[in-house]
C-alpha cells in the first residue's frame, strides 16, 4: 500500500470528519468505514481504484494499492474532507453567535465533507428532487449497482462513480429502469450531459454567479440543484440558494432569535460552511 499526508488546515478532526460519513443517508453502505480509516472506491482518470484515507498518529493520510495512482488519489482525498478549508475563519466570524457557538462546541473541527466528485453530485441532485432523503439514496445504491465500477477491498464490493465523460453516453431509458424511475431517468442523462458540457474547471472557477446561471440553464437544474453542485460537489461556499430553505433547522439551532438577515451578514462568503454546521449539527443538538 502506497501513503501520502494529507495536510489539513486547522482546527481539524477525522473524528468528526468519520462521523458525518457514518451518519450522512446518499452515502451509507457505499463505503468501508473502520476505527481509524475510511476506504471510497474513485475513479481517478478512467479507472477506478479504493481511496482510504487513515489516521496516522495526529495527522492523516491517504494510501491507495498503486503508486502511480497517488497523486490523483491524493487529490481526490483531500478534496472530500474538505482538508484545506479556513474552519477558523468560520469560527471567527461566530464570535458573538451565541446559537452558532454552541453548534461549533457540538462539530468542532470537522470540515466539509463532499461527494466524491462532480458526476456523483451531478446524478444525485436529480435523486433528491422533491424525493425522501432514503428514498433518493436507495436510488443512488441501484444507480451504482447498475453503472458503477467494481473495486474489491478486503472482502467486499465498492462501486466507484464512473466520470462525467463515461456518464455523458447513457441512455436515459436505461437509468430510468435501473433507478426505477423513468422520469428522473431522463432527467439524470440530461443533466449529466449539461454539467460535463460545462465543464468542472468552469464550475470551480468562474465567479459564483455564473458558474450558478450556467448550472441552471440545464433543463432538470433549479436553484436547489444547482447549490448543492456547487457546495456539497464542489464545496464552494460563498453562497447558497436561499438562507430560507434552512429555516427549519436553523430554528432549531436558533429559536425565536433566527434572523435571515443577520446570518446573511454576519456569515456573508461563508453562507455555504453555515448551512452545512447547521444541517450536520442540528441533529446532533438533538441528541
Amino acid at each position: 500500500m502506497h501513503r501520502a499526508p494529507i495536510p489539513t488546515s486547522q482546527p481539524f478532526s477525522f473524528d468528526q470528519t468519520l462521523t458525518f460519513i457514518r451518519r450522512f443517508p446518499p452515502c451509507q453502505g457505499e463505503y468501508l468505514v473502520e476505527g481509524d480509516a475510511v476506504t471510497a472506491a474513485v475513479t481517478l482518470g478512467e479507472r477506478a481504484a479504493p481511496v482510504t484515507i487513515r489516521r496516522i498518529g495526529a495527522a492523516v493520510a491517504v494510501e491507495t494499492p498503486r503508486a502511480v495512482d497517488l497523486p490523483a488519489a491524493a487529490g481526490v482525498a483531500a478534496h472530500w474532507i474538505g482538508a484545506a478549508d479556513d474552519v477558523a475563519g468560520l469560527y471567527r466570524a461566530a464570535e458573538g453567535d451565541a446559537p452558532f457557538e454552541r453548534l461549533i462546541g457540538v462539530l468542532h473541527g470537522l470540515h466539509h465533507v463532499r461527494f466524491l466528485s462532480l458526476a456523483e453530485i451531478s446524478v444525485y441532485c436529480v435523486m433528491m428532487q422533491r424525493t425522501p432523503i432514503a428514498r433518493a439514496a436507495a436510488m443512488k445504491r441501484a444507480f451504482l449497482a447498475a453503472f458503477g465500477t467494481p473495486v474489491e477491498v478486503a472482502g467486499r464490493t465498492l462501486r466507484a462513480m464512473p466520470s462525467l465523460a463515461v456518464l455523458a453516453q447513457l441512455d436515459g431509458a436505461e437509468i430510468g429502469d435501473a433507478i426505477r424511475h423513468a422520469a428522473k431517468g431522463r432527467s439524470i442523462a440530461g443533466v449529466v450531459r449539461g454539467v460535463a458540457a460545462i465543464g468542472e474547471r468552469t464550475l470551480r472557477e468562474a465567479p459564483y454567479s455564473e458558474a450558478r446561471d450556467a448550472l441552471l440553464a440545464i433543463p432538470g437544474v433549479g436553484p436547489f440543484s444547482a447549490g448543492a453542485i456547487l457546495l456539497r460537489g464542489l464545496g464552494r461556499m460563498e453562497e447558497v440558494p436561499s438562507i430560507r430553505m434552512f429555516a427549519r433547522d436553523a430554528a432549531a439551532v436558533y429559536g425565536a432569535a433566527f434572523s435571515e438577515a443577520a446570518v446573511a451578514r454576519r456569515y456573508a462568503g461563508q453562507l455555504g460552511y453555515w448551512s452545512y454546521y447547521v444541517k450536520a449539527g442540528v441533529g446532533r443538538l438533538a441528541g
